[in-house]
């Protein structure tokens, strides 16, 4: 039997002589180690994997040492070019409030003001302030036995739009600013009715003046924007570096080029060879050329930024999905009713499909990215000359099926598009697309509404056929894709089924690098989604060390915290989440259930309103504040939050509402 008496090696003196001693060493050594191995994984995270660095072609202007000069530089040899781009739609895709060209109609007819899911907007030209009104309106009247309340107008918010998204071809939203914030007005003005109305998808889920404008939105919509890092929509002055899309989104960096063109100054004669200072995309093989116009004309489920990279580091001469690996649902490759799929769409057309090598079909077989037909007139000629291209024969004939004769009687401008490419109903409201798929016969598209939600394994990237199966990044960007998917929110099922499948490539990403933290944070909630709470709240509280001032990473670990009842760390964390980013309600609303949980009512009260004034309909942040209410005895408050949460409640829901109400009023009185 072995003896339960202490050694001598185990006494408590002795423990106290040599604790601190091997305490002090293995700290040492731990830091030691660390830094060792956090140095030699930055080296390995940064030098090898981003394009800018490895590139060995002919341009110049692909590093990332390559500076920037501005469309103003580019005046002087290109005055062709900068006059005609300026009227193109890329050309005006962003504008101050004063010099955007004025489109829109701020009349009764226009429909202004309108009303939308019980809210009032009304807009006012920028003459007299541009300024977008949202009114939430409520009269005195009996509620339903449960007391009276005179509230009047319960939400009254006004903001100025300080820049203008959009041509307007199709459409024309509004971005507003608040402390470096940027916020995407409620309001749009749809061309094709002429009228104002919700923005885009606002009518499902009305976000008011919340929603985020990140710099992923902005890619598609600006030249380039400064963002301030760890935040989701904060942008540093100037916010944007020229407004809309300009020469360098297609031609790289200009500062050799504009360097050469100035010692040559004064010389004669223009040279057709190619100049390695500017990506002149002529120059580019065919997958090269197209990444340049895939940037912003690919929509797929979800985009995901390359480890290590930002949205504006793709340089035109590199692979897009080197950057920016564009997801789609595998399922669906035509791209059917979404606002921007043309890309999509058209490399499922025959004319895509059946031609070859440097005559293979691209987007500049039939679109000057410089200019646009001005006159109707223009435009037939010009797209109709493009198809014959292809499609005449020797003697000069059309390859039409249909004789002339049948053809004239059908179209008498005897327009290819008219037949083969359609304009066809979007997800988005008040517009129509152009069906780049060139039908031999024209198809219906999927209605508005009715798009299926992929599963894990029907997304693939867009580009699979210039990846490598097994390439490690692609797997990596899978992972996050999935999980990003819970963005839209998806059916308890399916997102089960989504952080499962998520779960390997993102542990396989994070053993490559371990400072790979999108990555790390993704996986950190696929854990949580996969029951692993604890593991996922040990990744967040090493992450939050390392990025403390990162909102995500806060707001990551407050939701994680709180699921595992850690209601103090919780509020930590979300309360430093709202610090760095005061306007969203997602934050204020999860700090003001971690105060409820906590017992702290008057908090919780002050995060609700809060955040109820970024987003007044959001049903479960104002439910949140009536229990708040409640629980520290004040039912008349209380009752007036009813009546304001009715406004936004569909009568056949109301009914269940009073009784939620009534009980919870039951249970607060009684201390449960």
């Amino acid at each position: 039997m072995h003896s339960t008496r202490p050694s001598k090696f185990t006494k408590p003196k002795y423990l106290a002589r040599i604790l601190p001693i091997f305490v002090v060493l293995a700290f040492a050594i731990s830091i030691t180690v660390f830094l060792i191995w956090n140095n030699r994984v930055e080296t390995i995270s940064l030098a090898n994997h981003d394009p800018r660095l490895s590139y060995s072609g002919p341009f110049q202007n692909i590093h990332p040492s390559v500076q920037y000069v501005g469309d103003h530089s580019c005046i002087g040899c290109h005055d062709e070019h900068i006059e005609s781009f300026a009227k193109h739609p890329m050309g005006q895709a962003l504008a101050t409030m004063a010099d955007a060209t004025t489109i829109e109609k701020y009349d009764i007819a226009a429909k202004n003001p309108f009303v939308a899911n019980g809210f009032r907007y009304q807009i006012s030209s920028p003459a007299d302030g541009a300024q977008h009104q949202e009114d939430l309106e409520f009269m005195e009247g009996p509620s339903n036995s449960i007391g009276k309340s005179k509230v009047g107008i319960t939400f009254h918010r006004q903001m100025k739009a300080r820049f203008a998204v959009g041509s307007g071809a199709k459409a024309r939203s509004y971005l507003m600013e608040l402390d470096g914030f940027l916020f995407q007005s409620p309001c749009t003005w749809y061309k094709r009715e002429a009228r104002w109305d919700l923005s885009p998808s606002f009518e499902v889920k009305n976000q008011h003046f919340s929603r985020s404008v990140t710099a992923g939105c902005l890619f598609c919509h600006s030249n380039r924007a400064d963002p301030v890092e760890g935040t989701e929509n904060r942008f540093r002055e100037p916010i944007f570096h020229g407004l809309a899309i300009g020469c360098e989104r297609c031609h790289g960096p200009g500062e050799k080029h504009v360097q050469k063109q100035l010692e040559f100054a004064g010389k004669k004669g223009a040279d057709e060879r190619m100049d390695p200072t500017i990506v002149n995309p002529k120059w580019l093989d065919h997958s090269l050329r197209q990444a340049i116009c895939e940037q912003c004309h690919v929509q797929g489920e979800q985009r995901v930024v390359g480890r290590g990279l930002g949205d504006f580091d793709f340089r035109p001469g590199l692979p897009l999905q080197s950057f920016l690996m564009d997801f789609v649902d595998q399922r669906h490759k035509d791209g059917g009713f979404k606002f921007v799929s043309s890309v999509e769409q058209m490399m499922q057309s025959r004319c895509y499909q059946a031609t070859t090598g440097n005559d293979k079909m691209g987007c500049t077989s039939c679109h000057d990215p410089h200019s646009l037909p001005e006159t109707p007139k223009a435009k037939l000629e010009h797209y109709r000359t493009r198809c014959l291209n292809c499609h005449q024969s020797e003697k000069g004939q059309t390859s039409c099926s249909l004789p002339s004769s049948e053809r004239l009687a059908r179209q008498r401008d005897d327009n290819c598009i008219t037949c083969h490419m359609p304009q066809n109903s979007a997800e988005v409201n008040h517009a129509s697309i152009t069906d780049h798929a060139i039908p031999r016969k024209p198809k219906p598209f999927m209605q508005a509404g009715h798009r299926p939600t992929p599963g894990p394994h029907d997304l693939a990237p867009f580009h699979s056929h210039l990846i490598e199966p097994d390439d490690p990044e692609a797997q990596r960007n899978l992972g996050l894709a999935r999980m990003a998917m819970f963005n839209l929110g998806l059916p308890p099922k399916l997102a089960v089924e989504m952080a499962a499948a998520a779960l390997g490539p993102l542990e396989k990403a994070i053993e490559r690098d371990p400072n790979d933290w999108p990555a790390v944070e993704a996986h950190a909630d696929s854990l949580l989604l996969n029951g692993r709470g604890q593991e996922a709240m040990v990744v967040y509280r090493m992450a939050v060390n390392s990025r403390p001032n990162f909102e995500k990473t806060r707001f990551g670990a407050g939701a994680v915290a709180m699921q595992l009842g850690l209601l103090d760390e919780a509020i930590e964390h979300l309360s430093a989440a709202v610090r760095i980013n005061p306007y969203h309600p997602g934050y204020q609303h999860d700090l003001a259930l971690a105060m409820f949980r906590k017992g702290d009512f008057a908090g919780a009260e002050k995060a609700c309103r809060t955040a109820l004034q970024q987003e007044p309909s959001r049903e479960k942040t104002r439910s949140l504040l009536i229990l708040a209410l409640l629980r520290s005895g004040r039912d008349d408050l209380a009752t007036i939050e009813l009546d304001i949460l009715k406004l936004t409640t569909s009568e056949n829901k109301q009914p269940d509402l009073i009784q939620w109400f009534a009980n919870e009023r039951i249970r607060a009185s009684s201390g449960k």
